[in-house]
């Protein structure tokens, strides 16, 4: 067996385990909590990974200070009704009419009427627990935007020469990954960094890495959270599906990231 096809399989009885444990978790009633009244909204996306999302909002519903959940399908070739099926008042499904690129996430953000805010990629099964956990790092530190992992980037003559990819561990990073908790500040910061830019939210520019935007919203740099082990999707790193390894994806990246990174510069009075 290779080592793809084993992953996929622990994978899968990682996911059976866990969608027998929610159920039972929700009729006794251990439910994720936070200190105060504090409420998070969380905003999905799904393009390929569709059967993906219902673990996802399974484990968010079992959140108390999860409020609200708007689950966009950017895929107008399939009904997102046909794969989550749960009757819960904090989820709204939106079937978008035409595809959407990720950065979208931030549009939907916007017309919500929320203090605090959290988006996960559709390839991250994170515990009920985790969800509390990434939560409660950015109401400790609300200065900045808080992710699951982390992209610490080199840059030399102004390019980017080396990446380092950062996870099980809690520090300040360059561009967060996987699972992003923001402030409506950060997300008022990122269409003004956009506004600067000359980028629209919705253009070719933006189609893969909102997530780099995001990372400059801050007043500092962005922190990367340690969550633990965290369960990803089999197919995070396949060619065909992942984002990350089509082709021209770092040809697209580096460049805003560099825009970005002039921008806070000059922001500073650098």
């Amino acid at each position: 067996m290779t080592f793809r096809k084993l992953t996929k399989r622990l994978t899968s009885v990682q996911l059976r385990c866990q969608g027998m444990w929610w159920p039972l978790r929700r009729v006794l009633r251990l439910r994720e909590k936070v200190p105060g009244n504090e409420k998070l909204s969380v905003v999905l996306l799904s393009y390929r990974r569709m059967k993906n999302l219902r673990p996802i909002v399974d484990s968010l519903l079992l959140c108390d200070f999860v409020g609200e959940i708007i689950l966009s399908n950017n895929n107008p070739k399939v009904r997102m009704e046909d794969f989550v099926r749960v009757r819960d008042p904090r989820l709204r499904i939106i079937n978008q009419p035409a595809r959407r690129y990720p950065s979208c996430r931030y549009d939907l953000a916007r017309g919500l009427h929320a203090r605090y805010f959290m988006s996960i990629d559709d390839d991250l099964f994170l515990t009920p627990g985790q969800v509390r956990k990434l939560f409660l790092s950015l109401i400790a530190n609300p200065s900045v935007p808080h992710g699951a992992g982390g992209e610490d980037l080199t840059v030399k003559a102004g390019k980017v020469v080396s990446r380092q990819i950062v996870r099980g561990e809690g520090r300040e990073t360059d561009v967060i990954l996987w699972a992003y908790a923001f402030t409506r500040e950060h997300l008022l910061k990122y269409f003004d960094l956009l506004d600067r830019l000359g980028i629209d939210n919705d253009d070719d520019e933006m189609r893969t890495s909102e997530d780099v935007v995001i990372s400059f919203t801050g007043n500092g740099r962005a922190r990367c959270e340690d969550l633990g082990p965290m369960l990803r999707c089999a197919s995070e790193a396949d060619h065909e599906i992942a984002t990350w390894r089509q082709d021209g994806f770092y040809e697209h990246r580096d460049p805003l990231y560099l825009k970005c990174l002039d921008a806070a510069a000059v922001g500073n009075g650098m």
